[in-house]
């Protein structure tokens, strides 16, 4: 077939090149009988193709076609490449794992691992209520008598303006008894004071006597003027202002027991609050012996009592603890003849506080859940040397 069609057929195509292309049928007829009747599909197919592509391609591509339907083998394609099977990812994760460093819980080093990477070993120290503290009822029962003897006193002192205030108590009397009292808890402050008084501790409560004098003077000189002070003011409006300034003292009250020398912050707010109110109720009264009685006594009960009562605290639980019931005997027997239904509150409310809050407090503990791990920031120890 490549004689027949091949040789002849170039050289007419190299000497004319304008000659017109060979036509379907003269391609037929040059075949012959030599091509199978399968062929004549590829024939067909390989002269429509033939006509075009450029006149220098077309006789060999028509050939390839006609010898590929004479021999029935269907044309060669180019095998594809054959691809290389890379290593298993994992493998290779897995390899370049094993040769990291050790990681380390430090961000300032450079490592093989990201910022945000743990371990197994981080919940490991992993620590649940290591600085929980658990209370004792008796314990905690001891601790609540500086709130129920702050609470007690309070109600002693408005006992008081109420007497002072209706007539039943004089400013005369008054005074002596709060004079009495003063001289009595500066011999029982020297008596339990001997374990923990110095020479400093000594000066300190000399110079706080002192001061309680220059302010007692005070006071008496500026009794007229405090007696007139709120004249204008509606009685209502100043016992409302009295008890939200008692809430404030209430509030800010210094409980804790360590503080024996001197009266600081938030315990100065209510020593503030407690002389406004004071001056407040003071205003009320009729006479100027009433108010400077009154404004002495308020000076010694809420700038000096306490004081006393965090000695006898920190030197005697029995003893604080008979201070606490004996004021609140006294608070509520002074408001019996007053308003029983205030003295019935004050000793429910006593009572609660005393023994009610410390049982609460500690079935509530159960439930308190603090963790602590790797991720709290750090707490530098700091080591103190004493020369």
């Amino acid at each position: 077939m490549p004689t027949l069609l091949g040789v002849p057929f170039l050289g007419r195509r190299r000497e004319t090149a304008s000659e017109p292309p060979t036509s379907r049928e003269s391609i037929h007829d040059a075949a012959g009988p030599q091509a199978s009747p399968n062929a004549q599909a590829p024939n067909n197919f390989s002269s429509e193709f033939a006509g075009s592509v450029f006149p220098s391609r077309r006789a060999e591509i028509l050939s390839a076609h006609l010898r590929g339907a004479a021999s029935h083998e269907p044309l060669h394609t180019p095998a594809s490449p054959t691809k290389v099977k890379s290593p298993d990812s994992a493998t290779q994760r897995t390899a370049a794992f094993q040769h990291r460093r050790p990681w380390r819980k430090l961000l300032y080093i450079p490592q093989d691992f990201p910022d945000d990477y743990v371990d197994d070993t981080f919940l490991m120290e992993l620590q649940k209520n290591a600085n929980v503290r658990m209370y004792n009822y008796s314990t905690v029962v001891m601790q609540t008598t500086v709130v129920t003897q702050h609470i007690s006193s309070i109600v002693v002192f408005i006992a008081v303006f109420i007497n002072l205030y209706r007539g039943a108590l004089t400013g005369n009397l008054l005074l002596w008894c709060s004079t009495v009292t003063t001289v009595i808890g500066i011999i029982s402050w020297d008596l339990l004071c001997l374990t923990l008084r110095t020479p400093v501790q000594r000066i300190i409560r000399l110079g706080m006597i002192k001061s309680a004098v220059l302010f007692a003077l005070l006071l008496f000189g500026l009794s007229p003027i405090l007696r007139t002070l709120t004249g204008d003011t509606s009685s209502d409006t100043i016992w409302a202002m009295t008890v939200i300034f008692f809430f404030v003292n209430l509030a800010f009250h210094d409980y804790s027991t360590g503080n024996l020398t001197n009266i600081r912050f938030p315990g100065s707010v209510s020593l503030n609050a407690a002389v406004l109110a004071s001056v407040l109720l003071a205003s009320q009264l009729d006479s100027n012996l009433s108010v400077f009685a009154f404004l002495t006594f308020a000076l010694k009960w809420f700038a000096l009592f306490p004081i006393f009562r965090r000695y006898l605290k920190r030197i005697s639980a029995a003893a604080s603890m008979v201070t606490t019931v004996v004021l609140a005997l006294v608070a509520t027997a002074m408001f019996m003849y007053i308003s029983r239904a205030i003295a019935m509150l004050h000793v429910f409310s006593t009572l609660f506080i005393t023994f009610g809050c410390p049982l609460w407090l500690i079935w509530v503990q159960r439930y308190k859940n603090e963790i602590h791990g790797p991720w709290d920031e750090a707490r530098p120890i700091v080591h103190h040397y004493y020369h």
